[in-house]
């Protein structure tokens, strides 16, 4: 296999060159995206370790072109991953950041300049690579399988990073340091080919992230952070869908005497105790139940593979859990919010705006009943009083 190098320089350099420009522009018109102009920056730095090694080669310089360029070439890996730190703000501790560039560099200017440049950057650059690989995927587990697809790649580039520092050290101590030079070469190649790739996947990965900050935005409620109406409804018919021949429980919950706290206190404690009711709401369901702002101060919860027993303690749970701590002053200036539950479980095939309408009717039986408590009952039974708390 003969590979031209210069071809192949010319063609990254050139590729990389206009990448940087495409994620500059970017950043001048979304300056508040600071992964693009590290982006940016690392591409273009690795468009001038591709010179480096370019003028080292004409002027006969090889070894320090070689030195210098793998330098700058570290740089722009660190630059890559600071921007994916970037992208998903991701607190850095910046002394141990610091600490963890200055050991990469330090190492490389220590081992370089006693062996094979091209040994020691295969092998840093191959721990920077699998960093960001890990990086991606750790999180990304919500995004997106274009992100994973990401990840791979740089796993994949660990590992052909990892192969020519292997390779270099047999050649070094094989017998024939020559007989290796075309896995070398092929190794190089692929190197080049995956560089080009992940350079031109990165505005990719970046529109990845924004379609889903502005999915969550139109899903989620911006007070409480809990579904809207539409992303529950969205999410609540996949539970339907998905267990046709399980239980499926809807509860819905109102905060008692919600005016009167507007009225009393104003609107900001108003959002407040919304807020702490839907943390509280969170704190106290499973993981794979969906909780939803369905109104002004009306929540939804849909539970799935629960009986109607487990269903009601759950929402009482949550009715004590709410009185409780506001009574401990977690929901100041307002120490007496209770609220009031009514809740529905259906087997099998289920329309989710049906029980929905079904358990509202039951929580009102609640207001009427004197508030602060849970009526729940299963679909096909009629309504009655389970439970109700003083008022």
């Amino acid at each position: 296999m003969t590979i031209h190098t210069p071809t192949l320089l010319i063609i990254s350099l050139a590729i990389n060159l206009m990448a940087a420009l495409l994620m500059l522009f970017i950043h001048r018109l979304k300056p508040g995206r600071g992964n693009f102009l590290l982006w940016s920056l690392s591409a273009f730095l690795f468009s001038f370790s591709i010179l480096l090694l370019c003028l080292g080669s004409m002027t006969g310089y090889v070894a320090l072109g070689l030195f210098w360029g793998g330098f700058t070439s570290l740089i722009c890996v660190l630059l890559l991953l600071a921007g994916f730190y970037a992208l998903y703000d991701k607190p850095l501790d910046t002394r141990s950041v610091r600490g963890f560039v200055a050991l990469f560099l330090l190492s490389y200017l220590v081992l370089a300049s006693q062996f094979d440049v091209r040994l020691v950057l295969a092998l840093i650059e191959s721990v920077i690579y699998l960093w960001c690989a890990c990086l991606i995927f750790s999180l990304s587990q919500t995004q997106k399988r274009v992100l994973h697809t990401v990840s791979f790649i740089y796993l994949i580039h660990f590992v052909i990073l990892l192969s020519q520092g292997i390779a270099l050290l047999a050649q070094a101590f094989g017998p024939d340091q020559h007989a290796k030079q075309w896995l070398l070469d092929t190794i190089f190649f692929m190197h080049m080919v995956l560089t080009i790739g992940s350079v031109l996947l990165l505005p990719l990965v970046a529109y990845v992230q924004t379609e889903q900050e502005l999915l969550a935005l139109s899903e989620r409620d911006p007070l409480t952070g809990v579904l809207n109406r539409r992303g529950l409804f969205k999410l609540g018919e996949r539970h339907c869908a998905s267990q046709p021949d399980g239980v499926l429980c809807v509860a819905v919950l109102d905060i008692d005497h919600f005016k009167q706290v507007n009225d009393k206190f104003g609107h900001g404690c108003g959002d407040h105790v919304i807020r702490f009711v839907a943390q509280t709401l969170m704190a106290e369901m499973r993981k794979d139940d969906l909780v939803g702002r369905i109104g002004g101060e009306e929540f939804a919860i849909i539970m799935r593979g629960v009986n109607g027993r487990d269903a009601f303690s759950i929402c009482d749970r949550i009715r004590s859990q709410i009185a409780l701590g506001a009574s401990q002053g977690r929901c100041l200036p307002c120490d007496a919010v209770t609220v009031s539950l009514g809740g529905v479980c259906a087997h099998g095939e289920v329309d989710l705006a049906q029980l929905l309408s079904r358990a509202d009717e039951a929580m009102y039986r609640v207001k009427l009943a004197g508030r602060n408590g849970v009526f729940f009952q299963p679909e096909t039974e009629p309504l009655r009083l389970v439970e109700s708390g003083e008022g």
